[in-house]
């Protein structure tokens, strides 16, 4: 089982803060990538079982494969820099995996387009999430 490292922040919102700080990743930060791109799975998921019809649903539901995909490359990338096998953790061994804590909304939608607005793969879940977002009723 991948563990996460000790200097890993407690909570999902200062370890994404984190990450999006960092220049020249460690082989630490890696790993807390990977932890952080694995628990996109459950939180996309959670998501898609609020959705008002299954167009929405699917959109989220491609983001959280996505998500775990993401955390796939990041281990394999931890394989060729150290040796080291690394692979993404179940949800229930993920801190970082818990409950949204508020509806799917068209809020909480554009809030998502904007999160996902890093980078080529990132852009793909911000345009489903405002895919879904049209879908929602008024």
């Amino acid at each position: 089982m991948s563990q996460l490292p000790a200097s890993a922040p407690e909570k999902a919102g200062e370890a994404f803060a984190h990450i999006n700080a960092v220049i020249s990743p460690t082989l630490d930060d890696l790993k807390l990538m990977v932890f952080l791109e694995a628990s996109g799975l459950a939180a996309y998921y959670e998501l898609a079982e609020s959705a008002p019809n299954a167009e929405v649903r699917s959109l989220l539901e491609a983001n959280g494969r996505e998500e775990l995909a993401h955390a796939h490359r990041v281990s394999k990338v931890i394989k060729i820099l150290a040796g080291e096998d690394f692979p993404p953790p179940n949800a229930e061994d993920n801190r970082y995996v818990g409950p949204i804590g508020r509806p799917l909304d068209r809020d909480l939608l554009d809030y998502l387009v904007s999160a996902e607005d890093n980078g080529k793969e990132e852009l793909r879940h911000g345009e489903r999430a405002k895919q879904a977002a049209q879908l929602l009723p008024a």
